[in-house]
């Protein structure tokens, strides 16, 4: 019994350990990019909670991508885990579902009035998701007690994977902060349009991650944060729009 309540003990200490590692880094991206948005002051709940709900994507995503995979073969269709297909579905379905963790939460919200606030809320709930996906990825190496390969997969992820969230994510936000004055019609337009850039983006990343050839890994990483400088760049033309 001793010996079992140890196991449990570090094992609790892990999980921890892999929750912290996770969520920290994202909290910290998150502190960042809502210093650099500081003109508008949005309530501290509601961005606590939208990041939250952007956590518990993660448990409608993985049921979602693992239909698809299992639908993939019950028609036949040719794909599994790692192919282009597969990839570009699941990215698909991340996006979709960071984008309503954020529209349930805060776009009906009273202080959800500008353009900007798109940007804001989108991401938040992006970084959420990636904050809890990034602490179920450091369990496999913690729990086979690989501290340093852990460190290294959280390094990696911290300054590309959670960034590819965010830049993904922030595509949408962008069309959507665009168009925020706009009809229904330029709204739909330009979600769709974000959403293709989004799940191309995303998919690109992934692929050519899981391809696991170390020549890619440089420029995909490169790549990104390019893609980061453009979005803030853009961003300024989000905040300078008004409702006339």
């Amino acid at each position: 019994m001793a010996c079992t309540s140890i196991i449990c003990a570090l094992n609790l200490n892990i999980f921890i350990y892999a929750l912290a590692g996770g969520v920290l880094p994202a909290l910290l991206w998150l502190w960042f990019w809502m210093h650099e948005e500081n003109d508008h002051h949005e309530p501290r709940s509601l961005i606590i909670l939208t990041f939250m709900v952007g956590m518990a994507g993660i448990f409608v995503v993985f049921p979602l991508q693992q239909l698809t995979l299992y639908l993939g073969k019950i028609f036949d269709t040719g794909f599994a885990a790692g192919s282009f297909i597969a990839v570009t579905i699941w990215a698909f379905w991340e996006e979709l579902v960071k984008y309503l963790a954020a529209r349930f939460t805060a776009f009906r919200h009273i202080s959800f009035v500008h353009p900007i606030d798109a940007f804001i809320y989108i991401t938040t709930a992006s970084l959420g998701f990636s904050a809890l996906e990034n602490s179920i990825l450091l369990l496999g190496p913690l729990l086979k007690g690989d501290t340093v390969g852990a460190l290294n997969a959280g390094a990696m992820r911290f300054m590309g994977a959670s960034l590819l969230h965010f830049i993904a994510s922030g595509v949408i936000a962008l069309f959507v902060g665009l168009t925020f004055y706009a009809s229904r019609a330029k709204k739909a337009i330009a979600l769709c349009a974000g959403f293709v850039i989004a799940v191309v983006l995303h998919s690109l990343f992934n692929f050519f991650i899981i391809d696991n050839d170390k020549q890619n890994t440089l420029p995909v990483f490169l790549s990104v944060w390019i893609l980061v400088i453009l979005l803030t760049i853009s961003l300024e033309r989000v905040k300078s729009i008004k409702n006339f």
